[in-house]
């Protein structure tokens, strides 16, 4: 706050006083302002130490505004009460080991068939295409959904996270994310010629995609440029459905945008991983 009359009294020689506020709501920016603020008034008291002005420092206190009444800050947190990291870390990390897992043990699958001749032998029997594709990646998911249901259990029996929301939501959530961890495994195998490259090979797919997860940290905290990048990760779409169906009470009207994106992910992986597979038979 400057007064009006600041350039006249700074030349008559008479005391100016200029008063900085602080909104102290965040302490550490207001004690990063006004070092800012001391600055700046020093630079420019510099200038006028030559013309044999001084400046000084002088802060005053605010007046007591206090009246009788008292007011107690009691705060609650929502949907996370007693603030338990292990509530927002597992409910992201189970999206992790279902990409980890389905696109290991498919693509270790893959390969190993395709090393003892088993696909050649299956291209013998009148046995179509299609039901190849289906006889080799239903057990697979059929496998997995038992560990993914394994995984919800022990999230609620161990970890004791809530289910406040519909479970069968978390679970169609879980099987859209298995299909494209299979379909990730699968279209990585039909490049690969043993199960040590196809592993090799998901050493450069797989850590990215647990970085950009949100499974230990929230999106919001990464960098600007890479919040977008995560968006187009699968695990990401599944922790927002999972922690917003388990600990928030979240519904489809809610969910449905990341539902409808992590959908059109398996869908375009498991069509990629079918037209290789395909082209691989032929």
């Amino acid at each position: 706050m400057i007064p009006y009359d600041y350039a006249r009294d700074l030349r008559r020689g008479r005391p100016v006083t200029v008063q900085v506020l602080l909104n102290a709501m965040n302490s550490n920016t207001a004690t990063i302002a006004q070092a800012y603020a001391q600055g700046v008034i020093a630079t420019y008291s510099q200038n006028l130490v030559a013309q044999g002005i001084h400046a000084q420092f002088r802060q005053i206190a605010a007046p007591d505004v206090s009246s009788k009444g008292q007011v107690i800050i009691d705060p609650t947190y929502l949907y996370n009460p007693g603030l338990e990291p292990t509530w927002f870390i597992v409910s992201g990390i189970l999206g992790v080991l279902l990409i980890l897992n389905g696109s290991l043990i498919a693509s270790s699958a893959m390969v190993k068939e395709r090393e003892t001749g088993t696909l050649e032998q299956l291209l013998m029997s009148p046995a179509s295409t299609t039901q190849i594709i289906v006889a080799k990646l239903f057990p697979l998911f059929a496998l997995l959904c038992m560990m993914g249901l394994m995984a919800v259990v022990l999230m609620r029996v161990v970890f004791d996270i809530p289910f406040r929301g519909n479970a069968l939501l978390v679970l169609a959530a879980a099987a859209l994310c298995l299909l494209c961890g299979i379909s990730i495994g699968t279209f990585i195998a039909t490049f690969t010629r043993s199960a040590r490259q196809a592993q090799l090979t998901l050493f450069f797919v797989n850590p990215p995609l647990t970085s950009l997860s949100g499974a230990f940290t929230p999106v919001e905290a990464m960098p600007k440029w890479m919040q977008p990048v995560a968006q187009f990760n699968p695990i990401q779409h599944f922790g927002q459905i999972s922690r917003g169906a388990m600990i928030k009470g979240s519904g489809m009207a809610t969910l449905w945008p990341n539902f409808l994106a992590l959908l059109t992910f398996t869908l375009v992986l498991v069509a990629l991983s079918i037209w290789r597979f395909r082209k691989q038979l032929s």
